[in-house]
């Protein structure tokens, strides 16, 4: 096999190689699905560190599950020299290089496999006939989505989401013990600043988000789809970063674009499904209203939020990484739903259904109970388990309304996983 191989699998010469800060979240969820013959799809925003998991994978199966170093394979579809290589050959010849028969069980993992055509023609094939465990990464849900189908009962899924804050201060190398929590509420606006792209948060290179999101919009989005006026993208995001936690509707945007709304809603789905923002639909007991009352838009980083908006609002990002650590925390669980509360002008942020049980959660930035303009929108809500106000530094618990309402700062809620409040 060429160089190029050999610099992407250093292993197969014993050279040590960088798994980077262990994210054991993701490697620990992984770890339990690896002696499975399903695939194991990654996918998730682009540097959001699907790769190096990847590879903290493959430092897992040398060192914990004693594989052998050379029945692994780790490889780019991006890499021009091998761009239209056929998969097969490439296995082929690993094969061949390492001395390895057919039947034994080696291990692929295949980084950005949305840039190949077919690559799901070429992976069930290969699946199917030989003892191939495939790790495979991929950045754009569109691009995947429609070749998943394929697939169908032939694999797992795992998004990658940028970094929590509890990462964010590990990778920081911010230690705590409990009762010294309190100190960890400087670093809340820093979080938001910083938002969670790992390579980022560490290093601050010079315009690495700008380039993290040109990539997708002119890489992934523009190039494929052949868009006619790219900057339309640009522009979508510039709007959508100053109305971060609010409604807008597809038609109020496209007036400001100038463009029709049908391109609109187009573009706001390019923008999902490359994990740039994300979607809250409205909480109703009525299906109609759920479905034509308009979402709320989130970014996926509050870093990208924050470089793309035309100031630092500090109560929007709030509320951004609010909603950011009740999806990732919320997307497996079962017999859960997600959404926010609109009745009669009155906006509740979140509402978590689980079971049978409402719990809402508002955001307000805020360090005193005297600077909240009005509990008012609490008055008519029957039948809620509980209510909580994520603050910055306020920390109480009082009845409103009848209603028990807890005051949580945010550093907190972000460090605490969710089933600590909704129980």
């Amino acid at each position: 096999m060429d160089r190029y191989f050999y610099l992407q699998n250093p292993w197969w010469e014993n050279i040590t190689f960088d798994t980077g800060i262990i994210r054991y979240n993701y490697v620990d969820q992984l770890e339990k699905s690896i002696n499975q013959r399903l695939i194991q799809i990654l996918t998730g925003l682009r540097r959001v560190g699907k790769s190096t998991i990847a590879r903290q994978l493959v430092h897992l199966l040398i060192n914990k599950k004693k594989v052998n170093p050379k029945k692994i394979l780790f490889f780019s579809i991006e890499e021009p020299s091998i761009s239209k290589t056929p998969i097969i050959n490439i296995v082929n010849e690993f094969r061949s290089e390492h001395g390895i028969k057919s039947n034994t069980k080696i291990y692929v993992f295949i980084d950005e496999i949305q840039f190949r055509e077919n690559w799901q023609q070429e992976i069930k094939s290969l699946y199917d006939t030989e003892n191939i465990k495939f790790i495979l990464t991929g950045s754009s849900a569109m691009l995947l989505s429609k070749k998943l189908s394929y697939l169908t009962g032939r694999y797992l899924k795992t998004q990658v989401f940028p970094l929590s804050f509890k990462e964010y201060l590990d990778f920081k190398k911010v230690k705590t013990i409990k009762v010294d929590r309190f100190l960890l509420a400087k670093h809340t606006e820093s979080f938001f600043i910083d938002g969670g792209m790992p390579e980022y948060v560490l290093y601050k290179p010079d315009r690495y988000l700008q380039t993290t999101i040109e990539s997708i919009l002119f890489k992934d989005l523009v190039s494929k789809f052949k868009l006619r006026a790219p900057q339309i993208l640009t522009e979508l995001i510039y709007l959508l970063s100053d109305r971060v936690g609010s409604t807008s509707s597809s038609l109020k945007l496209s007036k400001i674009l100038e463009i029709n709304k049908d391109t609109v809603l187009t573009y706001l789905d390019y923008l999902n499904k490359t994990f740039i923002t994300s979607e809250l639909s409205n909480y109703s007991t009525s299906r109609n209203k759920e479905i034509y009352n308009p979402s709320k838009i989130y970014f996926e980083d509050t870093g990208v939020c924050n470089t793309y908006s035309s100031k630092t609002n500090y109560g929007a990002l709030a509320e951004n990484a609010i909603y950011n650590h009740l999806k990732k925390q919320l997307t497996e669980e079962l017999r859960v739903k997600l959404g926010y509360w609109y009745e009669n002008k009155n906006e509740i942020d979140f509402v978590i259904k689980k079971g049978n049980n409402k719990y809402l959660i508002e955001s307000k930035w805020v360090d005193r109970i005297d600077e909240i303009k009005s509990f008012n929108v609490l008055e008519k809500l029957k039948s809620i388990k509980k209510i909580f106000y994520i603050t910055r530094t306020l920390k109480s618990k009082i009845t409103i309304y009848s209603h028990k309402v807890e005051f949580i700062p945010l550093h907190e809620f972000l460090i605490d996983n969710i089933n600590v409040y909704i129980n």
